[in-house]
């Protein structure tokens, strides 16, 4: 009985509509914290390049 119920749970799940708020938020913020990264290494790229 307890599987019937964890895969009732399962199935309304997946039946859930996709939230693209918070799926926009999230790449927005990977690609915000990608570009950071990148521009805090570029100086010492370029000074391993100028040697």
């Amino acid at each position: 009985m307890a599987k019937k119920k964890k895969e009732k749970n399962f199935s309304r799940f997946l039946n859930n509509p996709i939230d693209f708020t918070l799926i926009i938020t999230i790449f927005l913020l990977l690609a915000i914290g990608l570009v950071m990264v990148l521009s805090a290494s570029s100086p010492s790229a370029l000074a391993e390049s100028r040697r």
